[in-house]
């Protein structure tokens, strides 16, 4: 009797252990990737925080436009760099597209915003400081919702002509089915209202100094000046050449063409031909959005 109570009681045991090792695994498997979701999720563009608020973007990209490759082709997106790198260039206003779909963001308007004061667009100082520029693109199933953010150093762009130009792209892809078509509508349409309110801000071209050498002595005194000036220079070359004739005794050779081969190129593998980098170095100060 005792011997089956004892089994008895140990099969219960077991049971009741089963059971709830089965019902914390189920609420573990219930919850934890829900709450773990919670935590990690990025958030909603328009909906982060300063400083960085949510990005996590470089400051310095390849294209004026961010975040196209799923949208439009790299040809577009190169036009488009040149139409912006102009307006850039020319102090008139510093502009980034972004491009993102509509379940990655919150508040429209001030995801524009947000992006603009993210990536410091808009010069840092002078006549123009604060020129930054930014046109969000909002990727829906059928159709894009086009919004801006302005910096505050351009205040004669008004909202009727920024407007009109988000609902002239919106059109554009409505009617083309082409994210490229919208770009280059908006930013051909930008250029031109942003041209009409500034103009170039060009540098003054810096002033030649004149150097002014002392006149030479006319008459023998000159001729006698003249002569000195070409034997010390001849002393001088027949002094170099002594100086590379014992360098060379020496096994020690001078040869120029290293200056331009390795001893003064570009070291850091930075040089000419790499890509132009296209970003902010401002404050990003953001005035309004739509």
């Amino acid at each position: 009797m005792d011997r089956n109570t004892a089994r008895w009681g140990i099969t219960l045991i077991a049971v009741g252990v089963t059971a709830v090792m089965v019902l914390a695994f189920s609420l573990s498997v219930n919850f934890a990737p829900a709450s773990a979701s919670a935590i990690f999720a990025a958030p909603l563009c328009g909906s982060g925080s300063p400083p960085d608020y949510g990005f996590t973007y470089n400051l310095q990209q390849a294209h004026w436009t961010v975040d196209w490759q799923d949208y439009a082709s790299e040809e577009a997106v190169t036009e488009v760099d040149a139409v912006l790198d102009r307006l850039d260039e020319d102090s008139i206003a510093q502009t980034m597209i972004l491009i993102k779909s509509q379940d990655q963001v919150g508040n429209r308007v001030n995801c524009a915003v947000h992006f603009l004061r993210y990536m410091k667009l808009g010069q840092p100082a002078g006549e123009r400081k604060d020129n930054g520029f930014v046109f969000l693109i909002v990727v829906e199933p059928t159709r894009i919702d086009v919004h801006y953010g302005v910096g505050l150093g351009l205040p004669a762009l008004t909202a009727p002509e920024l407007t009109a130009l988000n609902r002239a792209a919106e059109d554009a892809y409505q009617s083309t089915d082409s994210m490229d078509q919208a770009l280059l509508t908006l930013v051909q349409g930008f250029d031109t209202v942003a041209r009409s309110k500034y103009g170039p801000l060009i540098s003054p071209a810096p002033t030649s100094e004149t150097i002014n050498l002392p006149p030479l002595p006319s008459g023998p005194l000159g001729i006698l000046t003249i002569c000195g000036l070409l034997c010390m220079g001849i002393l001088f070359l027949l002094f170099l050449m002594w100086v590379l004739n014992q360098l060379a005794r020496r096994g020690i050779t001078f040869n120029p063409s290293d200056f331009g081969s390795g001893g003064m190129g570009f070291p850091f593998g930075g040089g000419r031909g790499s890509s132009p980098r296209r970003g902010g170095s401002g404050s990003g100060r953001s005035g309004r959005g739509n």
